[in-house]
């Protein structure tokens, strides 16, 4: 459920279904796509306010707090709803705290995660975004790109889907700002039906971060579950 860091998460290049997109304007899905990912690759550092919302057989749940990023790969989510939670990593090992359960996941992120679609918030990294496009064919989803979508900004918005069916975000929906070419809000969907979308809002890039932040400090009482993400079998 909190599995979305870092891995928003495919050769890179135009995928068969966005060289059939018809040629509206000089705008194509991979030049989009080549743009995100030049732009992050920028970014030295950013803090953010999160909005998690998921929609399961009618049930509707939400999670918000504020996220913090540096290079290379350091994160940092802390939940004011759930109150407590937390997912922190220094780049080589991912906590996930989930503080009702008393519970840490303790995932090492240099194991071969190559049998698997990686969590979906790891598209808030270089990495994770390489790995994304890697994964899923992507496409614009109406020919009017970028368009006005609920506000004043204009977005595209690009349709991707799992390349193998593995489990995981099968299709996503992702709402990029057509300036700044960061990725606001992204909406995915699981092979139940399930539903998740994360949004983003007051994007600092000035912001100085410290290394410490990244730093995860565990409760004597937790009990610690090690890599259930992904596993070295």
């Amino acid at each position: 459920m909190k599995v979305w860091i870092g891995s928003l998460l495919l050769v890179l290049g135009v995928s068969l279904s966005a060289q059939t997109s018809p040629a509206h304007n000089w705008h194509s899905p991979s030049e989009v796509v080549k743009k995100i990912k030049k732009n992050f690759s920028d970014i030295n550092s950013y803090s953010a306010d999160f909005l998690i919302k998921t929609e399961d057989n009618k049930k509707e749940k939400q999670m918000r707090g504020k996220c913090f990023y540096k290079r290379p790969g350091k994160i940092r989510y802390n939940f004011a709803e759930p109150e407590g939670d937390e997912i922190v990593s220094d780049g080589k090992t991912l906590h996930i705290f989930i503080k009702r359960l008393g519970a840490v996941g303790k995932q090492d992120l240099t194991l071969d995660r190559k049998n698997t679609s990686g969590p979906i918030f790891t598209t808030n990294s270089p990495d994770g975004l390489n790995r994304l496009f890697r994964k899923y064919h992507y496409k614009f989803d109406t020919i009017e790109q970028p368009r006005s979508v609920g506000d004043t900004a204009k977005y595209f918005v690009l349709d991707l889907d799992q390349r193998e069916k593995i489990g995981g975000f099968e299709k996503m929906k992702l709402f990029v700002d057509s300036e700044s070419y960061l990725i606001k809000k992204a909406v995915a969907t699981d092979g139940r039906g399930k539903v998740t979308t994360i949004s983003f809002s007051n994007i600092n890039f000035s912001e100085e971060i410290q290394d410490g932040v990244f730093n995860f400090h565990m409760s004597g009482n937790a009990k610690i579950v090690n890599n259930p993400l992904v596993s070295e079998n």
